[in-house]
């Protein structure tokens, strides 16, 4: 604190701007000093802000303290609300504090050991509840962090909660960055939070002593204030339809899924912050049914909600959609919180990726023989191919298919804690860690199979630590010093060209061959050959029990199909679902479909198209699924088994449609 002193005395030297800035300047006191407390120290003599030292957001708020009168030299008052005044503010805040209170004591428990603090408090900056302030006795008043103490920016100046309250966004001000000296032993982490109608109730903050903080807190604090966010909108909002979004299909079931719940006939009840930063829209402007902010009919929407995979929607700024729709069945307690469909995750193996495509027979064939070989396999294909979902076939069809299959988005792993999450960490390796440590995703996948989806995206830093635990198949968590033996397959995916990533230094050459044991290449749909068997097990998932015209296979014929089989799957159930039992028509096609097709500029007629060969044109159901039948059959030598398998229906069911396309 000596130094707060002595700068405190240059600051009180003179009330001439000018020789003050200049005492400043040549004050031994100042010498050593960093460059954040220079360029505060010479904003408070002469108003002068150095660029490049600080923040916007904390130049502004400097600015804002100065205009308040706060004095940067003073310590803090220490004045508290009543006890009858501090009962009101629990009273008025009562929604926020039953909501937060787990979420705060599951952060406690990850920030227990760190020396750190927590505090929510309400939408004024006043404390309504702490946790671990003892940790911090000695550095400032316990008063300072207890319940009815006020961190308004108004009355404390630049301080994390009282700016991020002002900002309405998150906010770390740390040591020199506050503008009161008292405050720079310190480092806070603030994140706002907002209520249900998206109004601003209150912020979480995280402190510790500015010589332990680490860059990974805030990341922590944003984790537990968007799940208590969460967990007001659901107690505020309980809807019998519920779409969960995002623009990133992965992203749906986490923590920054968009949230929406329609009543039964399609109006809007509530939206989440995380929907509308999805729509990039506001509250004020968005239309109040399911129709006018998808532009398409709700009945197809529902036709859907026993999908496993997300559907996609076109958002109201005309952005793709994955969305995943809930509908609260009969039987459900109407005064239950928002129910979620419970869906049984079909394991899928090679037998039923199997089809008469050439190409697919092929890559089927080679995965077989390799997949219990210890030999990393390569999937690349383009987006929408099914890469993931042959990656768990090929798990599901090896020995380990016992064992977990761990799947790692190497694209969608959260900032700042990518290596956490692959490696682990042991206890204490950083602050905001788990009281126990926590085991990492490629520790997970011990004794199964780890895949690693769009590999291509890994940042380069990384590559070379995932090389050697490949290498050397064993892991060392973070802050740990043993490594741990694993025993793992590896099957890794991209949708770009590695060779080029590694011509261009984007991707080691040794992570590339290490990886690239054997690499399986899946063809886009417009290339495969087994359109015909596709649609009919797509359809026969859908029991659609009509035609399909001779006028809409020449349009599937025809697509080039740049979304693939995902594209697909959706079009196909989405024009089912709009048909409503009726032969599919051109009208039944979604708009972006069709106006896909239309910009590609195509006439639809192209004989030489392997789909072409395989189709007449006037293609219906029944003929569809007897050659998918008759395909199965042939594939699997007569073995009803396995050809009921590869088709994705029971034996039973197999026999009954063997008999009734007169086939048995």
């Amino acid at each position: 604190m000596q130094g707060c002193t002595e700068t405190a005395q240059v600051l009180h030297l003179g009330t001439i701007p000018g020789y003050r800035s200049q005492l400043l300047m040549n004050h031994p006191a100042t010498k050593s000093l960093h460059p954040t407390e220079h360029a505060r120290l010479q904003f408070l003599a002469d108003g002068n802000m150095q660029e490049g030292v600080v923040s916007k957001t904390i130049a502004q708020s400097w600015q804002r303290s100065l205009a308040q009168g706060i004095n940067a030299a003073l310590p803090l008052t220490t004045e508290t609300l009543s006890k009858v005044e501090l009962e009101k503010k629990y009273s008025q805040n009562h929604l926020l504090l039953t909501q937060a209170r787990p979420e705060i004591a599951t952060l406690y428990e990850q920030i227990a050991h760190s020396y750190s603090a927590i505090a929510l408090t309400d939408a004024k900056g006043v404390i309504l509840h702490s946790e671990g302030h003892d940790h911090l006795v000695g550095m400032a008043p316990a008063v300072m962090l207890s319940p009815g103490y006020s961190w308004s920016e108004e009355e404390r100046g630049t301080n994390a909660i009282g700016t991020a309250i002002i900002e309405e966004q998150p906010v770390a001000v740390q040591g020199a960055e506050h503008f009161v000296a008292q405050l720079h032993l310190f480092s806070c982490y603030a994140v706002p939070i907002f209520g249900a109608n998206h109004q601003l109730i209150g912020t979480l903050n995280v402190s510790n002593a500015f010589s332990a903080h680490q860059q990974h807190t805030l990341a922590l604090v944003k984790m537990a204030a968007q799940m208590i966010e969460n967990r007001i909108f659901r107690a505020s909002h309980q809807g019998p339809v519920v779409l969960r979004f995002h623009n990133r299909p992965e992203f749906i079931g986490t923590l920054w899924e968009g949230t929406a719940v329609f009543s039964h006939t399609g109006a809007l009840q509530a939206i989440n912050r995380n929907g509308m930063t999805q729509l990039a829209c506001q509250a004020h402007n968005l239309p109040g049914t399911f129709e006018g902010i998808f532009h398409q009919p709700f009945n197809m929407a529902l036709g859907q909600a026993t999908l496993q995979s997300p559907m996609q929607l076109a958002g109201i700024n005309g952005s793709i959609i994955h969305a995943q729709l809930d509908a609260a069945t009969p039987e459900e307690h109407p005064a239950s919180p928002i129910s979620r469909i419970k869906q049984p995750h079909g394991r899928q193996t090679l037998d039923h990726l199997n089809s008469s495509d050439t190409h697919i027979q092929q890559v089927v064939a080679q995965a077989r023989l390799v997949m219990n070989q210890d030999i990393p396999i390569l999937i690349e294909g383009e987006t929408g191919v099914g890469k993931e979902l042959f990656a768990s076939a090929i798990h599901y069809s090896s020995n380990r298919s016992h064992g977990p299959l761990i799947a790692v988005n190497c694209a969608a792993l959260p900032e700042g804690l990518i290596e956490a999450e692959l490696f682990g960490y042991e206890e204490g390796a950083f602050t905001g860690a788990r009281q126990k440590g926590s085991q990492g995703k490629i520790e997970q996948a011990n004794g199964g199979t780890l895949f690693l989806d769009e590999i291509g995206d890994m940042p380069l830093l990384l590559q070379a630590r995932l090389l050697r635990v490949l290498q050397e198949r064993s892991v060392t968590p973070l802050g740990g010093s043993k490594s741990r033996r694993l025993d793992f397959a590896v099957i890794s995916a991209t949708n770009q060209t590695l060779q080029a990533k590694v011509a261009s230094g984007e991707f080691r050459k040794d992570l590339y061959y290490r990886l690239n044991g054997l690499s399986l290449t899946l063809p886009p749909l417009r290339e495969r050959s087994d359109l015909n068997a596709l649609l009919a097990t797509i359809v026969q998932s859908e029991q659609y029990q009509r035609e399909i015209s001779a006028d809409i296979m020449q349009i599937f014929r025809q697509h080039a199909w740049p979304g693939n089989i995902r594209q697909l799957r959706n079009v196909v159930k989405t024009a089912i679902a709009l048909a409503d039992g009726k032969p599919i028509q051109r009208s039944h096609l979604p708009n972006s479909f069709m106006q896909e097709l239309a910009s590609s500029g195509q006439q639809i007629k192209n004989a030489d198209s392997p789909m072409q060969s395989e189709f007449q044109a006037n293609g219906s159901l029944d003929e569809m699924t007897q050659e998918a039948v008759k395909r199965a059959l042939e594939n699997h030598e007569g073995n009803i088994s396995a050809a009921a398998r590869s088709l994705g229906m029971s034996r039973n069911r197999l026999y009954r449609k063997l008999k009734a396309l007169g086939m048995s």
